[in-house]
């Protein structure tokens, strides 16, 4: 559908996803509520999360679902504080240990262990809409063979009409769109911190605004590095416009919205 409405995806990543919390869970995952199966302590801290302003997001291996292990990752995608952190887990009760609060502030809870590498999420939560799951499982089945151990299935992660979907942390990109012929320069992209412009719909964390900012710039300039371009300041202006002044290296440049 939105392919057929030739439907643009700029700015369209949550602008309130700066903070997220994984947890793997085999599935199978109800439409919106948790699953049953889950116990009430790790329920509680979900739901708090949420009212923090958390992201949750069950997540699952792609190939080895059936784990004795739950692996739990936090993550920042703020521009001053993007970090991981992972902890694996014999009894997700232990997730009332976690510190929300500090979660929610983009401050790293000690809960687990630094990571370096990319966090790779491909929605295929075909029980919120089917389209994930045709389309987002047979693409993290090839982006998990381009890049083992780094590519989780996950639940809802919103635009599900953007199906397939696939969010890197810490650095928030969202891409949509992507077809199978687009599979090795999306792999090769997210562990190079670059963005297929074409199938970029923003930064999670990011205002709409700063969001289409960032594209038109990055279209305009031809730059792919993520680093290369950072966000100083959002200003509305008269008629609803909005300014924000963006850095590309030692250039600065206000982009009208």
């Amino acid at each position: 559908m939105r392919a057929g409405l030739d439907e643009p995806m700029v700015a369209t990543a949550p602008e309130r996803a700066a903070s997220w919390l994984l947890v793997e869970h085999a599935g199978p995952w109800p439409s919106d509520a948790l699953p049953a199966d889950l116990p009430a302590e790790a329920v509680r801290v979900l739901d708090a999360a949420t009212e923090a302003g958390v992201r949750p997001q069950l997540v699952r291996r792609v190939a080895d679902r059936r784990r004795t292990v739950s692996t739990v990752i936090l993550a920042s995608c703020r521009p001053d504080m993007r970090w991981t952190e992972r902890r694996t887990l014999t009894d997700l009760r232990e997730l009332a240990d976690l510190d929300v609060d500090a979660l929610a502030g983009g401050e790293p809870p000690q809960f687990g262990t630094r990571a370096i590498d990319p966090v790779v999420l491909v929605c295929t939560h075909g029980r919120r809409d089917v389209c994930c799951a045709r389309l987002g499982r047979p693409l993290a089945v090839l982006l998990d063979e381009q890049l083992p151990g780094l590519v989780w299935e996950t639940t809802h992660v919103g635009g599900d009409r953007f199906a397939p979907n696939v969010v890197s942390l810490p650095d928030g990109s969202y891409h949509g769109g992507i077809s199978v012929a687009e599979v090795p320069e999306l792999a090769e992209a997210l562990v190079t911190g670059r963005v297929l412009p074409a199938r970029l719909r923003g930064r999670a964390g990011m205002s709409a605004p700063e969001q289409a900012a960032d594209f038109f710039l990055r279209q305009h300039l031809g730059e792919t590095s993520l680093q290369a371009v950072q966000v100083l300041a959002c200003v509305l202006g008269p008629l609803d416009q909005t300014c924000v002044e963006v850095a590309v290296g030692p250039g600065r440049w206000c982009v009208h919205v």
